[in-house]
């Protein structure tokens, strides 16, 4: 059966691009992991979740991300963006599957738009759901990443 829309797909750009999907081709390339992150959200709750999909580090290095990077702009296909510290970003991870969430309280809770950028102990408003572009930027000292950012 054909899907009438393609798979989300994430364009990853440095010196190069390289573009991610839940594909056999993006599953071949890169190292397809099942990961665990807790989101914090703005609410007070925590969010444990295991998602599959793709570390950001092996995908920066096939993009060729200059060395003088400082942060990645990371955008939704709605527009919200955010910039966020490269050091930070290269920890983190694009999920395609949300394999499994548990929310504080049993309470139900709808993360499960993909793809997601996902990272160690992250803030809610950074884990970009239904994520289209990372960009390798290079801020300039006293440079304020908000100036770059879009909200909803």
């Amino acid at each position: 059966m054909a899907s009438q829309e393609s798979e989300p797909a994430v364009t990853v750009a440095g010196d190069s691009e390289v573009v991610l999907a839940d594909t056999p081709a993006t599953r071949e390339r890169f190292p397809w992991q099942t990961r665990g992150f807790t989101i914090n959200c703005h609410s007070g709750r925590e969010i444990e979740g295991r998602w599959s999909g793709v570390p950001i580090a092996p995908v920066a290095e096939a993009a060729q991300f200059p060395p003088e990077t400082t942060h990645l702009l990371l955008t939704a296909d709605d527009g919200y963006r955010v910039c966020i510290d490269a050091w930070f970003g290269l920890d983190g991870f694009v999920g395609f599957v949300c394999e499994e969430l548990t929310v504080e309280g049993g309470e139900a809770y709808a993360l499960r738009e993909t793809p997601r950028f996902l990272a160690p102990e992250i803030d809610s408003s950074r884990t970009i759901r239904n994520l289209s572009a990372i960009k390798a930027t290079k801020l300039q000292p006293g440079e304020d990443a908000r100036d770059y950012e879009t909200g909803h």
